[in-house]
């Protein structure tokens, strides 16, 4: 019945085949449209669980305290004296940058109060701020107190004094990649070693290496594969209707993400090549067959008829197998699961009318006989005498084994390894990383309940207008808090950790180290505190009532053995320590515990996504083959794949991150589009055999039938998406390279297995 439908379906496209193809050309050319929506997207939006409440938090603590997208310019002086001239260039470079449209605030050195140059009483200090380049000062005594300065050690100058930096407040109604373009552009006239860094460049460097990688690799990839394609089918024409085909389905899936307004992430980043790899599979296994009938439009029709329902049910659970990424729990990871999803089947759709339409215009040249068909049939005979009678005992016994090593995956990494160590990011947080404090922030927000207007001591003190201690300008909070700072200072893989408990601190310095009172304090907030740059730097940690304070501290990425997991447990445990007696409330938040709370999701991620694309896809085949034990051969072939991938991955040590993570996926879609074409014709020439009353002899004519049709098309398509992904380990993004291996590896293993293990598994089914 269906075949007869198709039938009909395929000669009205014969019949109608320029109308046919100027309707698949103009709904291709309308869906191009919203390609010009098409973007790439790499904020912290893309870092997030779905529906996650500490995303909330973290929004809500950048409005409260103010906080802006910043970069770091880091100045290298190492070698070089210390000096006026070295200043002024500072200076020159501080303005330039702060001339720029999209900088709202520079800060530097030069904007540091210097407060002991001499050293006074703390009453006397109001009058005694001075600054570099303002001020006549002793350089040497100058620096060494910004450098052992509680506030700016290991923010604006490491511990050395010879490395600087240059913080960029940014105005976020530009776009950061214009920002990032023209701060470059400007460090480059910096006579000396010069690195920008900061999230807001880690999220436009790492765009535009999504960016190359998906032109670069992309048109290479292309041209390598018309290559390979014209030298497997012996076809110009063939060749070209593939590569065209592919190119309306880039063109169709990119214009669906304009409109949906979807931006590529750095999950999806590898969408158009996966794409452009799963049109070429579905392109080849219809090209291959056509090659194989005379050149009559009945054989054609009959053809695409019959090769339609397989691609049917590789479509569908290749759409089965990214709908299990819904299941993760990541927004970037749920968004590339919809991506490819629309991409499969928009890619169904059109290669079953494009293609068909193509044949109708100009029939593709003829298979014959030839070494690649020889050499799978050659190469599976001398395999399967190597194997045992039924390879399905060693199958079984790997698993187990694979299944363990998976367990031991890791979920940690760093932001500074998704970067080649020869790039300028990675040198720039590198040196911002081990000099300047540390990268990845994160937030404390510590919460006093509202006090009421209860009589106070201290209102004999103040007369009617002045201020008094309240909330975090009392004696026993502000304990409170220096305490937390100086726990959080003990933490291995902490970098600079800054709260008004700094500007305290260097207040009790001035002191003679005696600690302040209620008093004293209420007299810094209004004196030293109250200066425009001071004021500037202390909204930014508390709230104008008071009641809030904010301790930011940054992570150092480049840690030795760092587990972010670990750093963040205990983080939690000293706040909790320290707040256990009080009726404080806090909350912890930031990119350091958005990135944390994604990678520790994974794994369980993972597991859910297996377990659901694997009773789909098995439900699946038993409608397609209708025998329990076939769908369940079948299906061994992706379990043993994507179980051999978590494997390699957990012995050596690579992490499950937000890339990798889609490997499964990919490996199970290929897995399960070479399982079902190969058992769906080795199947199907088997039962022709039996009901010829075969002899044993006719079953390796079966086989060899198998090979030279179904066979050559999984090679062709295998070996060239290998190729493919191959050529991404010459991008200068790590994830991208771990990526091709990976998918390059899970695809090898699932094509080795069907042409290996896949006819003895199924003889077991055929009686």
């Amino acid at each position: 019945m269906w075949k007869t439908k198709l039938s009909i379906f395929f000669n009205f496209l014969c019949n109608f085949r320029r109308m046919s193809l100027l309707s698949i050309l103009l709904a291709v050319a309308l869906l191009s449209i919203g390609i010009k929506n098409f973007k790439f997207d790499a904020s912290s939006d893309t870092l997030v669980l779905e529906n996650d409440t500490l995303f909330e938090q973290y929004e809500q603590t950048n409005e409260k305290f103010g906080e802006s997208e910043f970069l770091v310019v880091a100045v290298d002086n190492k070698g070089s004296e210390f000096n006026y001239k070295f200043l002024e260039k500072i200076s020159n470079l501080q303005e330039k940058l702060g001339a720029l449209p999209e900088v709202t605030n520079a800060l530097s050195i030069l904007d540091a109060p210097l407060l002991q140059q001499p050293r006074v009483p703390l009453l006397k200090t109001d009058n005694n701020i001075k600054y570099f380049l303002k001020d006549d000062l002793n350089l040497s005594s100058s620096l060494d107190e910004l450098i052992n300065s509680p506030i700016f050690s290991n923010l604006i100058v490491n511990d050395a004094g010879n490395v600087f930096a240059i913080q960029l407040s940014l105005d976020e109604e530009y776009e950061f990649g214009a920002a990032v373009k023209r701060i470059r552009s400007t460090i480059k006239d910096w006579d000396g070693v010069a690195y920008l860094a900061g999230p807001a460049m880690i999220v436009e460097d790492t765009i535009n290496y999504i960016k190359s990688d998906v032109v670069i690799f992309g048109f290479v990839t292309f041209i390598i594969f018309s290559f390979l394609l014209f030298l497997f089918l012996k076809d110009f024409w063939a060749t070209s209707v593939v590569m065209i085909n592919s190119s309306l389905v880039l063109s169709s899936s990119m214009g669906l993400l304009g409109i949906f307004d979807w931006p590529i992430s750095i999950v999806s980043s590898n969408f158009l090549a996966l794409l452009l790899i799963t049109s070429i599979a579905v392109s080849v296994h219809i090209i291959v067959k056509l090659q194989s009938v005379k050149n009559t439009r009945t054989n054609h029709i009959d053809a695409i008829s019959e090769i339609i329902i397989p691609c049917l049910y590789t479509a569908l659970t290749t759409i089965v197998g990214f709908g299990a990424l819904m299941f993760s729990g990541i927004k970037p990871v749920i968004d590339f699961g919809k991506m490819m999803m629309i991409g499969v089947a928009v890619n169904f759709i059109i290669s079953f009318v494009f293609i068909p339409t193509c044949i109708f215009f100009r029939p593709f040249v003829l298979a014959r006989g030839d070494r690649l068909e020889n050499f799978l049939f050659q190469f599976y005979l001398k395999t399967k005498s190597l194997l045992p009678t039924n390879p399905l005992t060693l199958i079984l016994l790997a698993l187990p084994i694979f299944l363990y090593l998976s367990t031991n995956l890791k979920v940690e990494n760093k932001f500074i390894d998704y970067f080649q160590k020869n790039t300028e990011i990675y040198k720039g947080m590198s040196l911002i990383d081990g000099e300047l404090g540390g990268t990845s922030p994160i937030d404390i927000t510590l919460t006093i309940p509202e006090e009421g207007s209860d009589f106070d001591e201290y209102d004999l003190f103040f007369s009617e207008g002045s201020s008094v201690p309240e909330y975090w300008w009392k004696k026993d909070n502000m304990d409170v808090l220096k305490s937390i700072q100086e726990n959080l200072n003990k933490l291995d893989g902490v970098g600079k950790v800054l709260s008004i408990a700094n500007g305290i601190q260097l207040a009790e310095e001035l002191n003679n180290y005696n600690e302040l009172g209620d008093l004293e304090l209420i007299f810094i907030k209004n004196t030293l505190l109250d200066s425009e740059t001071a004021s500037e730097l202390i909204d930014s940690y508390i709230t104008s009532d008071d009641r809030e304070v904010r301790i930011g501290l940054r992570v150092k990425d480049s840690t030795d053995n760092l587990s972010r997991e670990k750093l963040i447990q205990n983080i939690y445990k000293i706040v909790d320590e320290e707040t256990a007696n009080s009726n404080y409330s806090y909350q912890i938040s930031g990119l350091g515990i958005l990135y944390n709370n994604l990678l520790q999701s994974l794994f369980s991620s993972q597991i859910k996504s297996l377990i659901f694309v694997f009773s789909a896809i098995f439900f699946m085949l038993l409608m397609l083959f209708r025998n329990i034990l076939r769908s369940f051969f079948i299906l061994l072939i992706p379990a043993f794949s994507v179980s051999a991938i978590l494997s390699i991955m957990s012995i050596m040590a690579i992490p499950l991150d937000i890339m990798t993570i889609t490997i499964a996926s990919i490996s199970v879609g290929m897995s399960v589009d070479y399982s079902i074409h190969f058992a769906w014709r080795y199947i199907k020439e088997k039962m022709k055999n039996q009901k010829k009353n075969a002899t044993s002899e006719a079953f390796t004519l079966s086989e060899k039938n198998t090979f030279e049709l179904t066979g050559k098309a999984i090679f062709i398509t295998g070996f060239t998406i290998i190729l493919g992904f191959l050529i991404l380990i010459l991008s200068n993004f790590n994830p991208t390279i771990l990526f091709g291996v990976l998918s390059a590896l899970a695809i090898l293993i699932s094509m080795k297995m069907t042409f290996i293990v896949m006819p003895r598994m199924l003889d077991l089914t055929i009686k």
